[in-house]
């Protein structure tokens, strides 16, 4: 999953899911584990707009572009190899007094319920001075150091809610 974080809080992006089988039908989830989440990033009301979904290389027609909660997804045909381009708004929370442009953000690969086990990777592309995962055993799951500050790779995807402390750009 690549997250680009936008100057209004909102993320355009993108999901590669190489599934251990094919399937038909996919679970969509948003980053809404309100107990899981802190403060005030529990009364966010994420949502995922301008969904594109590719199965197998092959554009997937979608009634509906928009999710704004747990949602199941018909794919035309069965597939392994998915891509999801959307954009996530909603999950910010811009900090207050702090820096203009310094957030709160809860991400989380709408594809986390198809397959947890699936080893998954979190890149956000600029910005990233935190993160934390609150449903490992170590919550810490930030690596390295800003401004190359990444996110721990290999995350179970059942597991792959991160809160991230950010600077957007402006």
């Amino acid at each position: 999953m690549v997250a680009v974080p936008r100057a209004d809080g909102s993320f355009d992006v993108t999901e590669d899911v190489m599934l251990p089988q094919a399937t038909d039908i996919l679970q969509l989830q948003l980053p809404t584990s309100g107990e899981h989440l802190p403060g005030m990033m529990s009364r966010t009301t994420p949502s995922a707009t301008n969904l594109k979904v590719l199965a197998d290389g092959q554009a997937v027609p979608l009634q509906n572009t928009t999710v704004t909660g747990s949602d199941f997804l018909p794919l035309t045909t069965s597939a392994a190899r998915l891509r999801l381009t959307y954009r996530l708004s909603g999950s910010v929370v811009f900090a207050t007094p702090s820096v203009s442009q310094r957030a709160g953000a809860a991400i989380r690969p709408l594809t986390a319920g198809a397959e947890g086990t699936l080893p998954t990777s979190v890149t956000v592309t600029t910005g990233l001075l935190n993160a934390v995962c609150p449903l490992l055993t170590e919550t810490r799951c930030a690596v390295g150091d800003p401004p190359h500050l990444g996110i721990q790779s290999g995350i179970p995807a059942s597991k792959a809610l991160v809160v991230l402390q950010l600077d957007l750009p402006r």
